[in-house]
């Protein structure tokens, strides 16, 4: 049943395989098929490094033959850039195969070629791949400076692919150091970067780096986990480095776990692949794993050649970490066999090299740095903020000059508007002063035309009849001319009064002089200066008021309104009509009314009554006629003394005039 459950998974593991071959081909095909098509020499050196790099993880001599083809055409073409990114792809794949002097200095070739090209990416990838050199020397403090000099870079150009690889970088230095916690995050960040980017071919790395960390924590079931992730995305890409360091580092929890055969096999299979790939350091760390598992099963005389082989090899190329644990592995050995003296003299070897590379102050180095650059970020971050916030404030400043400017806009705006509207208003009252003047002049007119032209005329024909019959004119109608000649006098001067006493008024020049006035007494004397008129017409006028009722005002004005509405009663008043003067007290007002049994005014006449702009020459049906001056003059001498004054009336049923004016005192 096992053998079957094997079978099935290397048959799913093969096809996998399978499809993802056929899915790296298409991209090789695709980018093979530009190749041909490009004929700008610098584009097909960008396309040939494509190449070099996807060939990398799994074929590391075609790799090689592309980036230095790319390097010699760079060079022909004096392509700097080209020439840069070649060396340091050539550098990457002498650091698979374990060749670390050599990648160190093509790395140093690249890196001056970036500098004086000032290609800030490149000298970036040239400084995060040196500080790689030196972390695998277990140099962890120039390792840390050039890693945290490139993260500076890739931040300042903003390249995020760049930054998660330097954060990779970073974490795998804490790790060795054994600073966990730093290490995981930094692997996470990474891990974030890449994921975002959808670069599928690096994740197997950063998950490898993310199950050491696991791994050193002594939680190996989620070491596991992150290292069977690893192997399944290198599976999928093709990267043969992925797929041996993942299966080592299964391997090792195999071995944690003391199923040693299980462990072999796992380390043997990556060793397998490392020696394909001619990759000297994972060789050696197989070698040295597989050593160790013999060493766990006793098999002293097997692990003793391969630690010695895998010891030569790290010692080869200055692998530091890994020298230590070979020799800690050996002393292990010889102790096993009871060789005392070869136990301790490979354990003072393993001791030395273990001081060398965990040292107090490369710890406390390590530490600074990172301590200055989270502090420089921190001081970006703050410069940032100030500038944000300067900005803000420069924002706010403009927006309370603008509001400022706005309000001062629209204050003027309002005043411009107050301006106009009380232009508007000055103009209209200026309008209606014009209409009133204008109503005026016609009003003067109208009484030239009208009440002048009318006495003036009959007093011209009376005069003219005497003149021409004078010795023929008998004593009845020597009276009757007399009559008609006084009357056409009355009629002038009354006229002439009314016109000068509203002249007056007018111009703001009528005398005022308030006193304690008896209504009787008013009523009364004007009722006497018409018994001619009233005899003539056959009226009766009866005077119905209190003796005791008093008004304050100027007695010669309202003696004027009260002469006048008589006149217009006893005018308007068919013969034999009554004409009633009546007075009483309300609210503190004295109501006096003039009243008639004429034939009344109807409503839409009645509005015409003390305007000046309206013509009432056609008011009623009597062949009695007027200008309404005298209604006028008695409308401004009532209010000049605070009273008021309107007319009631029904057509056929006579008028009332009405005044009120305030009491006197007691």
């Amino acid at each position: 049943m096992q053998n079957k459950v094997q079978f099935v998974r290397m048959f799913v593991i093969v096809l996998f395989l399978f499809k993802t071959a056929g899915a790296q081909q298409k991209t090789i095909d695709s980018i093979q098929q530009l190749l041909n098509k490009e004929k700008s020499d610098t584009q097909r050196i960008n396309l040939i490094l494509q190449l070099a790099n996807i060939h990398r993880f799994s074929n590391t001599d075609t790799s090689t033959l592309l980036a230095t083809d790319a390097l010699a055409q760079s060079k022909k073409v004096n392509f700097k850039k080209g020439e840069g990114f070649a060396l340091h792809t050539l550098g990457i794949i002498q650091e698979f195969q374990g060749n670390y002097d050599s990648s160190f200095h093509l790395y140093q070739q690249a890196l001056q070629i970036f500098e004086k090209a000032k290609l800030k990416k490149g000298k970036a990838s040239a400084l995060l791949s040196i500080g790689g050199y030196y972390y695998y020397q277990s140099n962890f403090i120039k390792g840390a400076d050039y890693m945290l000099q490139a993260l500076r870079m890739y931040e300042a150009i903003d390249d995020k692919e760049g930054q998660g690889a330097s954060l990779n970088n970073l974490g795998s230095l804490y790790n060795d150091k054994k600073d966990y916690p730093n290490a995981l995050v930094h692997f996470k960040k990474a891990l974030d970067i890449k994921q975002s980017l959808n670069q599928g071919r690096t994740l197997a790395s950063t998950m490898l780096n993310i199950g050491n960390v696991y791994y050193g924590q002594k939680k190996p079931d989620s070491a596991l986990y992150w290292y069977q992730q690893s192997l399944a995305n290198a599976l999928q890409y093709e990267n043969k480095r992925s797929i041996a360091t993942a299966r080592s580092n299964i391997g090792n929890i195999y071995f944690d776990r003391e199923q040693y055969p299980k462990a072999i096999a796992e380390y043997e299979v990556a060793l397998q692949i490392d020696q394909d790939r001619n990759d000297q350091e994972g060789i050696a760390v197989n070698l040295i794993n597989i050593a160790h598992a013999n060493v766990k099963l006793k098999q002293y005389d097997k692990s003793i050649p391969q630690l010695k082989e895998g010891l030569a090899m790290v010692r080869e190329i200055d692998y530091k970490f890994h020298e230590q644990n070979a020799l800690k592995y050996l002393a292990e050995a010889y102790a096993g066999k009871g060789d005392i003296t070869n136990a301790y003299n490979y354990l003072q070897q393993y001791i030395n090299v273990h001081d060398s590379v965990y040292t107090e102050e490369s710890n406390q180095r390590v530490a600074e740095m990172q301590t200055l650059y989270e502090t420089e970020k921190k001081d970006k971050e703050i410069l940032v903020l100030n500038k944000e916030k300067e900005v803000q404030r420069k924002t706010n400043i403009f927006l309370i000059v603008l509001a400022a400017l706005i309000l001062v806009l629209g204050l003027i705006l309002w005043n411009r508007y107050r301006f106009k509207q009380k232009t508007n208003r000055l103009l209209a009252d200026k309008n209606t002063e014009l209409q009133r003047l204008n109503a005026t002049k016609d009003k003067l007119f109208a009484i030239v035309a009208h009440d002048l032209k009318n006495p003036l005329s009959a007093f011209r024909s009376i005069t003219q009849n005497l003149s021409d019959n004078k010795l023929q004119i008998s004593k009845e109608e020597i009276d009757f001319f007399i009559s008609r000649l006084n009357q056409s006098a009355n009629q002038l001067y009354d006229l002439l009064q009314n016109l000068l006493n509203w002249a007056i008024s007018q111009i703001g020049k009528l005398p005022f002089v308030p006193e304690k006035i008896s209504l009787v007494e008013l009523a009364e004397d004007n009722t006497r200066l018409f018994e001619n008129n009233l005899m003539q017409k056959k009226q009766q006028v009866t005077v119905n008021m209190p003796d005791e009722l008093f008004v304050w005002a100027d007695k010669s004005m309202i003696k004027t309104v009260v002469r006048n509405l008589l006149s217009n009663a006893v005018k308007f008043t068919p013969e034999g009509g009554q004409i009633e003067l009546n007075a009483r007290e309300e609210n503190g007002e004295a109501i006096f009314t003039v009243a008639d049994s004429g034939i009344g005014i109807a409503p839409a006449d009645l509005n015409k009554l003390f305007k000046v702009e309206e013509d009432v020459t056609a008011v009623g049906q009597s062949s009695e006629k007027g200008t309404g001056l005298g209604l006028i003059l008695c409308k401004e001498l009532i209010e000049k003394n605070n009273g008021r004054i309107y007319a009631e009336s029904t057509a056929g049923h006579g008028s009332r005039f009405i005044f009120a004016l305030p009491l006197a005192a007691n």
